[in-house]
């Protein structure tokens, strides 16, 4: 079946997709949500800053509260606290905007909400920076964290709903190599010492102010509440385990190398630099062509193990890293781009914008945790590593048949013409003539069985028909007698 259907994904991009009147549909999609060109002009400048700055501040902040807990924690402890359980909490705040978009879009969706956000973060963030207490630091730092998520909800949500869609991908990298970069210009000041300082609360309020103002001169993010829970494109059940073995996949073998002695002593303004230019190159690659992002992707899961071997032969430390750090940027554009772009096409799916950041920040906290209590030898996470490829390149095929067939299938202008004058010429059913667009669209029996409300066994009869009427062999054969109109 699977074959079939990535067949009949060639034989749509051969025909239907080329059609004249897929420009006419994507323009059409444009102007029913209602949008005028100035308002997106605004909307695309005003979001991607949104994202900058505020990850920017809640980036910095992050990083406050570890330098601050340095002096009252061992490093296991602080490494629990820092990627366990304070990304656990991004995660819940993350998916709690998420699913209050969804179902409360008049509230989640305001910008009111989001400033309420920023001024009762803004109230923990100082706590954690001004009081000398771990309690107070490790309480405020956790409290504030959970803001942190709920933040990221909404300026990824405001940058899906704003942003151009054909610069989604830039938009987000772009802004998110301006608040890494930022955070790292923190660091340098004082060897660190500036991030944990008690003046360092001024900047994040000058930041967390900033927030709000762009926040302010942007708009209310738009959701659509109605059939929410129907209607979704097939390819976005394969997005969560492919984004969490990814996770799987990258935090192991990034320990692999970074816990080498030989992985010490590095240029970590040039690693930093690398990684901004990952960011935007992906972002850029991801909106020029999808495809070749996607193997940029896959292929820079690869490098960690590659890593390891050019520490090993003495290649410059640096350089191995801000390798490391340039294919690292793919990922993280990645993961959120590929829940981003469905939002951005269809306002009814918007509430999934944050959901690759809540699976990659769910996962990261989990595994982390896990390695560094377990410390299994690095032959297991090596073959561990391997072994995730295997499933993950199977999801990404899947998730490209089902994703482009999905696209396909609501077809350009004429397509029911094309159908109707198909099933007229071939005396095919009504229900004939619906099971073969099911077919057309990639759908399992299965699949199409639970869309007619029918067994599968019926199913089967009726492309047993239309194989006999259309003169065809296959289920392929037929699909590509639909779409040439023989």
């Amino acid at each position: 079946m699977f074959f079939d259907s990535f067949f009949v994904k060639t034989a749509f991009l051969e025909g239907v997709f080329l059609e004249k009147h897929m420009r006419a549909n994507i323009i059409k999609l444009y102007s029913s949500k209602g949008d005028n060109l100035p308002g997106m002009k605004k909307r695309s400048l005003i979001a991607p800053l949104l994202v900058g700055v505020c990850f920017l501040y809640a980036g910095s902040a992050y990083m406050s509260q570890f330098y601050r807990l340095m002096d009252y924690y061992d490093d296991v402890t602080l490494d629990i606290i820092t990627s366990g359980w304070n990304y656990l909490l991004q995660a819940l705040g993350i998916l709690i905007f998420s699913l209050g978009l969804w179902k409360f879009p008049n509230i989640f969706g305001k910008k009111k909400l989001f400033l309420c956000l920023l001024a009762t973060g803004l109230v923990f963030m100082a706590l954690c920076q001004l009081v000398d207490s771990a309690v107070v630091i490790l309480i405020s730092g956790y409290i504030f964290q959970l803001h942190i998520g709920l933040y990221s909800g909404y300026y990824l949500s405001a940058l899906t709903y704003g942003a151009d869609i054909k610069h989604l991908g830039l938009s987000y990298g772009a802004a998110y190599a301006f608040g890494s970069v930022g955070t790292y210009a923190f660091s340098l000041f004082g060897n660190g010492d500036f991030l944990a300082s008690k003046e360092i609360t001024i900047v994040y309020a000058i930041l967390a102010v900033l927030s709000g103002l762009l926040c302010f001169a942007g708009e209310d993010i738009s959701a659509v509440s109605e059939e929410n829970s129907s209607g979704n494109p097939a390819y976005i059940r394969y997005l969560a385990p492919i984004v969490a073995i990814m996770m799987v996949i990258s935090v192991m073998g990034s320990g692999l190398y970074y816990s080498l002695p030989a992985a010490k002593d590095v240029d970590w303004n040039l690693i930093r630099a690398a990684y901004a230019i990952g960011l935007m190159l992906a972002g850029f690659l991801m909106d020029k062509k999808r495809l070749i992002g996607e193997i940029c992707v896959v292929a820079s899961l690869t490098y960690p193990l590659i890593a390891m071997a050019l520490i090993g032969e003495g290649v410059n430390n640096t350089v191995a890293l801000a390798l490391s750090y340039t294919f690292r940027g793919f990922i993280s554009v990645y993961y959120v781009y590929i829940f981003a772009e469905p939002g951005a096409k269809n306002r009814r799916l918007l509430p999934l914008a944050p959901m690759g950041l809540f699976v990659s920040r769910l996962t990261e906290a989990v595994l982390s945790v896990a390695l560094m209590l377990i410390n299994p030898p690095v032959l297991a996470q090596i073959v561990i590593t391997a072994l995730c490829f295997v499933p993950l390149l199977i999801l990404f095929l899947i998730d490209q048949n089902k994703r482009y067939l999905s696209e396909l299938s609501s077809g350009p202008e004429g397509s029911e013409e094309k159908l109707a004058a198909f099933s007229s010429k071939h005396g095919l059913t009504h229900r004939e003539s619906e099971v073969l667009s099911f077919m057309a669209a990639g759908l399992s029996d299965s699949e199409i069985a639970e869309k007619c409300f029918i067994s599968q066994s019926t199913v089967r009869f009726h492309v047993t028909n239309i194989l006999k009427k259309t003169k065809t062999s296959t289920r392929v054969e037929a699909v590509r007698s639909l779409i040439s109109g023989k």
